[in-house]
């Protein structure tokens, strides 16, 4: 998968954006509609990760990474850089305070915050630059939408 994803970026990022990516920590995230649209539009400048145990991204990602843009049951269509990140113990800090501090940023409605209430743990992305790539397919198996990958 990782190899797919890098030879596809190759043909079409320039040059010394290719090394510079290559260089950094990059994870897969699937994205549904509209959250989607949200983040290509600009309006959904914080991607959120809401989990009961502590899987990725929690504690796996930093401000410096990349995360590759997979359209649910699609293609790659996306790229981005992340300008912070923040994670928080829901059993410490009350999903509440996450809810009236960026509920405008994530774009999301009381019913997302209902589905959410059960967690444990969140990672909050601030969205620093989108880049929109051509769309292509990797062959991605398993549920999965948030995998960190490997070099």
């Amino acid at each position: 998968m990782y190899d797919e994803i890098f030879k596809n970026l190759k043909h079409q990022l320039s040059i010394s954006e290719f090394e510079k990516i290559k260089t950094k920590s990059i994870h897969l995230a699937v994205f549904s509609e509209p959250y989607l649209s949200y983040i290509l539009k600009g309006n959904k400048t914080i991607e959120s990760r809401f989990s009961k145990n502590k899987i990725a991204p929690y504690n796996q990602i930093t401000k410096d990474d990349i995360v590759i843009v997979k359209k649910s049951g699609g293609n790659i269509i996306a790229y981005f850089t992340i300008k912070e990140v923040a994670f928080f113990n829901l059993n410490v800090t009350p999903i509440n305070t996450i809810k009236d501090k960026y509920n405008k940023q994530l774009c999301v409605n009381d019913n997302f915050w209902d589905l959410k209430r059960d967690s444990n743990y969140a990672t909050l992305i601030f969205i620093d630059k989108i880049f929109k790539l051509e769309s292509f397919y990797i062959n991605k198996k398993g549920m999965q939408t948030w995998i960190k990958m490997n070099h």
